[in-house]
């Protein structure tokens, strides 16, 4: 993700002395990859806005044109009756590109020799000779990577987005490039029947930040874009969203504002949520470059407004956040972004999904503003009145396993989330940090760590692709995709039970949802069952049709429970349109992703929780048939409670331990069906998953 100082508001001054600063630093030994090289050193470089050269001038007129091509309807003629929805709903598509590669006429083979692209045919040049300097400008080559691991990544991001169900579109730079992309995803023996693509010039892959923030508006329930301003220097990326709209006839609304989308959160309800680095972003005046489409010399940076931080939250609040506008200080630890998506999601619109920061890096000083931050936003309220949810997923460790050394070599060299992944209907494109195979990473910390990520993401394929060549550069795979919503979309908002219910014990439950289509409801039903038994289902009843709102009973007023246990109940809605389109919520349902909740007692910590691992080993033997052990390391001694997860999600084998101080302890997987569990240990202190084969 591209890169930007969150607290220097003059981040944009146009020296070229900044850029010294990297050129003999990190970049002091030649590297032994270049590519990586280059890669990293347009990323800091990007950080300190040197690409602000002091020989582009800074214009005062509006008489140039745009990069590339003219964007259309502003934003103070955007439709009133608009609503953005949240990123696990419904797409269509999901925008991405193949790795380009901008070289220097006369050095296309020469790894120390790269372009990069200001303007449509004009880039700067850079050499390489102990650090990265500019050598002046003019043509650039492009080529497109379709052999380094790298270069792969983005056709694997192609496969698992037909895997969702949706469409591939690929920017290509040119059209001739489109049979390169076909050819590849064949030979790699990868989807390639539902790929679209958007021909033009671009500067980078970061889609998500450059790419419109879509949304529905009018009784058609249409598709629409709203496209912020991507920040100076990147003009071509800019561009991606007038793209999309002469290509693919989805209108476009243009906003001076700048942001990005990688620091965007809404919850499809009227809320939206970003870092404080929006306002660095906009306290300057300087705008996108322009030039005449002929003459190098004309190229220059436009003015554009500065705006106060209340400016800046009025605006964001009337464009996407209506009911509410949150904007919490951006963490360190991201490599400069300050971008929310780095550690923050939404499962639906009532809950936050959060990178966990373990303990032991209790003196970041990134772990006092991630809990600051989550008890901030499990304080707001959600759409229907309630405070948000919360659950935690796992962080990623190095490549051995251990934990890393500082923030400030994290912040340099590492940047991992496991949070920067993309929904794709009943898919997620989720980030790994090993080789994967057979659909599971290699490394054994990072496998265990993507099982964990199973279970808090019911019912979804997930799909791993190892983003370990993006290390340093602060995103991964939300970063370089971008959805647009589904067309013709059936909208369930439902203030979901989960967790912990227990003041429903001995009570019905009442259940309702606000439902949505252009062509009207035909129906809306729950499915409910409790302990796994059959489901039960309810038709929901049209209460006041002018708010589209339906609701009915979970009758569950008569199930007990004996001292000392509980019940689980799992439920789901099912919503048909008028014209025939079927939506359940949570959309995984089909897939085992169910709503749910527990009444009782000694109910297992929410296996979204995620505590310190050392204590538990790992089973043995494993693979396993008859039996399979596992030393637990226990300072103090409390209950732990056993579940056994199968591959859908359900609870196949409950127990409880009490162990003293270390144990050995023993499981009986001889009357377990072959296959792959996840075995969850949970105790007052928290949590840990283990994966067991049986065999």
């Amino acid at each position: 993700m591209e890169n930007k100082p969150i607290f220097i508001t003059m981040k944009k001054l146009i020296i070229i002395t900044l850029g010294l600063l990297f050129m003999g630093s990190s970049f002091a030994q030649e590297p032994t990859n270049l590519q990586k090289s280059w890669r990293e050193f347009i990323h800091k470089r990007d950080i300190s806005k040197r690409y602000l050269e002091s020989n582009i001038p800074l214009s005062t007129t509006m008489n140039s044109q745009p990069a590339m091509a003219a964007k259309h309807q502003y934003s103070s003629a955007l439709p009133a009756d608009r609503w953005f929805p949240g990123e696990w709903e419904e797409v269509q598509a999901i925008v991405v590109t193949p790795y380009y590669e901008y070289l220097v006429p006369g050095h296309e083979n020469d790894q120390y020799w790269y372009a990069d692209p200001l303007v449509t045919g004009h880039a700067d040049y850079y050499h390489y000779s102990n650090g990265w300097r500019q050598q002046g400008s003019g043509p650039y080559v492009i080529t497109m990577d379709t052999t380094s691991t790298f270069g792969n990544t983005f056709f694997y991001l192609m496969d698992g987005i037909q895997l969702g169900g949706a469409e591939a579109w690929v920017h290509v730079e040119q059209a001739s490039d489109s049979n390169i992309v076909l050819r590849k995803l064949e030979r790699m023996n990868l989807r390639h029947e539902n790929v679209k693509f958007i021909v033009g010039p671009g500067n980078s892959f970061w889609y998500r930040d450059c790419g419109p923030i879509c949304f529905y508006f009018g009784a058609e329930d249409s598709v629409a874009m709203l496209d912020f301003m991507y920040y100076p220097g990147r003009a071509l990326d800019d561009s991606l969203p007038s793209l999309i709209e002469q290509q693919m006839n989805i209108p476009n609304y243009m906003t001076q504002i700048e942001w990005e989308g990688g620091n965007c959160v809404v919850d499809g309800a009227g809320m939206v949520l970003s870092s404080d680095a929006i306002y660095s972003n906009n306290m300057d005046d300087v705008g996108q470059i322009t030039w005449n489409g002929r003459d190098e010399s004309t190229i220059n940076y436009e003015t554009k407004q500065r705006l106060t931080k209340a400016q800046v939250k009025d605006s964001l609040a009337s464009l996407l956040g209506p009911r509410a506008c949150y904007i919490l200080p951006a963490f360190k630890y991201d490599g400069g972004t300050g971008h929310v998506d780095l550690y923050c999601d939404m499962w639906d619109e009532n809950e936050f999904v959060f990178s966990k920061f373990p303990d032991y890096y209790s003196n970041w000083r990134d772990y006092a503003t991630a809990s600051k931050n989550i008890d901030s936003l499990s304080s707001y309220q959600s759409y229907f009145g309630n405070d948000y949810k919360k659950h935690f997923i796992p962080f990623p460790c190095k490549d051995n396993g251990t934990a890393f050394s500082s923030q400030a070599s994290y912040n340099d060299s590492y940047t991992r989330t496991y949070s920067n992944h993309t929904f794709v209907n009943n898919v997620i494109l989720q980030p790994v940090f090993s080789t994967v195979q057979n659909g599971e990473p290699t490394k054994e910390w990072d496998r265990r760590k993507f099982d964990s990520l199973k279970l808090a993401y019911p019912g979804y394929t997930l799909y791993p692709i190892n983003v370990k060549e993006f290390d340093g550069s602060g995103g991964a795979i939300h970063c370089i995709t971008k959805q647009i919503p589904a067309d013709n979309p059936v909208r369930i908002l439902h203030p979901s039970y989960t967790g912990m219910q227990n003041q429903l014990a001995g009570h019905n439950a009442e259940i309702s949802a606000i439902v949505t289509n252009r062509s009207g409801i035909d129906n809306v039903k729950l499915y409910w069952r409790v302990d796994g038994n059959e489901w039960e289902t309810v038709d929901l009843v049209q209460n006041d049709p002018s708010a589209n709102e339906w609701s009915g009973i979970m009758e569950m007023a008569g199930i007990d429970h004996a001292d000392g246990s509980y019940n689980t109940f799992e439920y789901y809605l099912s919503a048909t349109s008028n014209n025939g389109k079927t939506i359940t919520k949570p959309m995984t349902a089909a897939q085992g992703g169910y709503y749910t909740f527990y009444i009782g007692e000694n109910v297992p910590v929410s296996i979204n929780t995620v505590s310190v691992e050392e204590a538990f080993g790992q089973f043995f033997p494993n693979p396993s048939s008859e039996q399979a052990h596992i030393q637990i390391e226990m300072n103090e001694s409390h209950p732990i409670d056993i579940n056994i997860v199968d591959l859908t999600g359900r609870t196949i084998y409950h127990s409880t331990i009490q162990p003293e101080g270390d144990i050995i302890y023993t499981l009986n997987t001889n009357r377990l069906a072959k296959g792959v569990y996840s075995v969850v240990f949970s105790s007052p202190e928290g949590q840990v998953v283990r994966r067991l084969v049986i065999e």
